[in-house]
């Protein structure tokens, strides 16, 4: 995620125009409790619908378990059209309007901090990469995102033991780079090349060209949609590059999986949340909504570390206001801004009130751990219930 641009909370719901989710007014929250996605729902090339679709799969079953309190839960999301200035402005609608208890997801660029923290709505588990995110005290930071680089290429490091790495990212796409040089040089690699390419790109053949010419132990990246990161691994299964393939689950649908498992190129993949629903009841829960919910499979990337952060910041956010006699912005902020040991069986324990800088451009990710894992027989495998982190150095198991 680019600390401007490269939000990877990039929503679209097709299925919806922005005037059906956003018409609500304040004379309709009496039996509501709203949330906010603040997402661009069209006009925008990084816009995808997996993310938003997740989130309603949580409001679902959020409220078919009786809701919260007795009342329901709403998830509204404001269409920007992909302009920033929009951003603004569904803000100041959500929050004068719909009251909106928090906002979900997304990030804190465009003015959304300021309005946030004028009416003191907390951003629950946003993505986290953006400046404006990580110096926003109403910012609870869940998502790994660019942290999810470092845990990335640290993992790669101790597994594959390289000399030499090689990792692309769009051009000026500085917390990612940043990040995954961290994990290298925590892994003890730091010969790491960096090859940058312009958003715009779709042709990558000559990009796994450059990645062949500089001969390196390992490679990997991280670009923005999913299907291009595909696009961008279908190059390297064309060009016959049998380089070991180093990865976290930032942006990845079921195709790259396909691809990777069908091409048995040795990898590694750092999961931003356990994938095992034998191991973690978190993520069965996730699994048997979305089979309930989302029985025609239209979210085509259920591992991908957004979609699955959107889906855990909705069902987390029902889970904590419920115990909370009365649910509005202030009691959810107070007591989410005094949460110091903030657990699911998928994520490491989180300090919200925690203001750690260990992470390149990104404080506060510190506390954000990972799953060693890696992609054959067709899915991820994850293999090791244990987290580890590259920012605190920690061996990887299993």
């Amino acid at each position: 995620m680019h600390t401007t641009r490269w939000t990877i909370a990039a929503l679209a719901a097709t299925a919806l125009t922005a005037g059906s989710l956003t018409a609500c007014s304040s004379s309709d929250n009496s039996d509501t409790i709203n949330v906010g996605f603040i997402a661009p729902l069209s006009s925008s090339p990084r816009a995808f619908q997996d993310p938003a679709l997740a989130a309603q799969v949580a409001e679902k079953a959020v409220n078919d378990q009786g809701g919260i309190n007795g009342k329901k839960l709403r998830v509204i999301v404001y269409d920007t059209k992909g302009q920033p200035a929009n951003v603004v402005a569904g803000a100041r609608k959500m929050v004068n309007q719909d009251k909106v208890v928090a906002f979900i997801g997304g990030n804190s660029n465009d003015g959304l901090a300021e309005i946030g923290k004028k009416a003191g709505v907390v951003n629950w588990f946003p993505m986290g990469c953006a400046a404006a995110d990580v110096r926003n005290d109403l910012s609870m930071i869940a998502a790994l995102n660019c942290a999810g680089a470092a845990q990335g290429t640290y993992l790669g490091g101790l597994r594959f033991k390289p000399k030499r790495a090689v990792y692309v990212a769009f051009s000026g796409n500085t917390p990612y780079i940043e990040n995954a040089k961290l994990g290298y040089h925590n892994a003890g690699v730091d010969d790491v090349r960096v090859i940058e390419i312009p958003p715009e790109t779709t042709d990558f053949a000559p990009v796994i060209a450059q990645v062949a010419a500089a001969k390196p132990d390992v490679w990997g990246g991280m670009i923005f949609t999913p299907e291009k990161l595909t696009a961008l691994l279908r190059a390297a299964v064309d060009q016959n590059l049998r380089i070991p393939l180093v990865l976290s689950n930032n942006v990845m649908e079921d195709a790259t999986i396909d691809l990777v498992s069908a091409s048995g190129i040795p990898n590694s993949v750092a999961l931003e949340k356990g994938e095992d629903a034998d191991r973690f009841p978190t993520w069965k829960q996730y699994e048997d909504q979305l089979a309930k919910y989302d029985p025609d499979h239209r979210i085509k990337t259920p591992h991908d570390g957004s979609v699955t952060t959107d889906w855990l910041a909705v069902w987390t956010f029902a889970q904590e206001a419920r115990k909370l006699s009365t649910v509005t912005a202030a009691s959810f902020r107070e007591h989410t801004q005094n949460l110091t040991d903030f657990r699911t069986d998928v994520l490491h324990p989180l300090d919200f009130t925690s203001a750690d800088g260990g992470v390149p451009t990104a404080p506060r990710q510190a506390n954000l751990w990972a799953f060693p894992g890696h992609i054959a027989n067709g899915r991820i495998e994850v293999d090791s219930s244990q987290p580890f982190s590259a920012i605190h150095k920690t061996p990887i198991t299993g």
